[in-house]
């Protein structure tokens, strides 16, 4: 009777769960090992006082803020409604990021890609990006890790393909690829 009962009870973790966990685990172990950065809780606890350069996790994306401890670092930080404008490279990421971005609206990325790669970039739309957040449509990763970052900060978002496009492909980008996107913020309203 017992292994009748355990036949029924459903299977609590699916495929796309288990390929949603598999990708935060390398995004982490990327994080960890060839950023070196520490989990917001270890540098918060850190024994030395040495302000360790850290990752957070938000929802099932992650971010780092590279310039977190600068002292001249805004006190007004982003809310939702806030209008945010910012310039952006984004990456698929494997086991690691991709060595050029699939999409960027930092002009100096695209004259590296039109003259290094020999991409055609002229209808290419280079003007910074401007959302205000949870108004506006934005990828889901960046909705999660834009939320308490200030202007003139150099966030790294990492996304689980569950956190950026999904299912759906996007241009180069194949479905179900984790995402890796470099955000500098220009502008807080």
């Amino acid at each position: 009777m017992a292994l009748f009962a355990l036949a029924l009870l459903p299977i609590s973790c699916t495929e796309k769960e288990n390929e949603n966990q598999t990708q935060m685990d390398r995004i982490v172990s990327y994080m960890t090992s060839r950023m070196r950065l520490v989990s917001e809780e270890e540098a918060a606890q850190s024994m030395t006082g040495e302000k360790l350069p850290y990752y957070t996790r938000r929802g099932d994306a992650y971010r780092h803020i590279t310039n977190i401890y600068r002292v001249d670092r805004p006190t007004k930080l982003i809310a939702e409604g806030s209008l945010v404008t910012f310039r952006y490279e984004a990456y698929s990421f494997t086991s690691a990021p991709a060595n050029i971005p699939f999409a960027t609206n930092n002009r100096g990325t695209g004259a590296i890609l039109a003259s290094q790669y020999g991409l055609d970039t002229t209808y290419w739309d280079f003007s910074p990006a401007e959302r205000r957040l949870g108004v506006d449509p934005i990828i889901k990763g960046l909705e999660l890790t834009l939320p308490e970052c200030a202007q003139g900060d150099t966030v790294y978002t990492f996304m689980p393909s569950s956190m950026a496009y999904g299912d759906r492909i996007m241009g180069a980008v194949a479905a179900t690829t984790p995402v890796m996107m470099v955000t500098v913020i220009d502008k807080v309203e």
